[in-house]
């Protein structure tokens, strides 16, 4: 197999599983398949699988995928600062 056809998994998201889960959705509404690593221990003993509890949820995704998906994740990012809590 030619060295450009190849898919490497890659991490686009490290962070808790609340946050892990709605970003997931929102890649897999855009037809990008998602694995969610460290999904059930990460939210109920995420001490377990990350130092100090930090990050323990991570989404991995083909590497075909990453430009889509860093998009949509600036989007997403962007709009959460922009929320208007006033």
């Amino acid at each position: 197999m030619p060295h450009s056809d190849q898919t490497n998994p890659i991490v686009i998201f490290s962070g808790d599983f609340h946050r892990a889960a709605v970003i997931k959705n929102m890649l897999e509404n855009h037809g990008i398949y998602v694995f969610m690593q460290n999904e059930h221990m990460g939210s109920i003993a995420p001490w377990q699988v990350a130092s100090g509890g930090m990050n323990p949820v991570r989404l991995i995704i083909s590497s075909h995928d990453q430009q889509e998906a860093q998009r949509l994740l600036d989007g997403f990012d962007e709009a959460a600062f922009d929320r208007d809590d006033t």
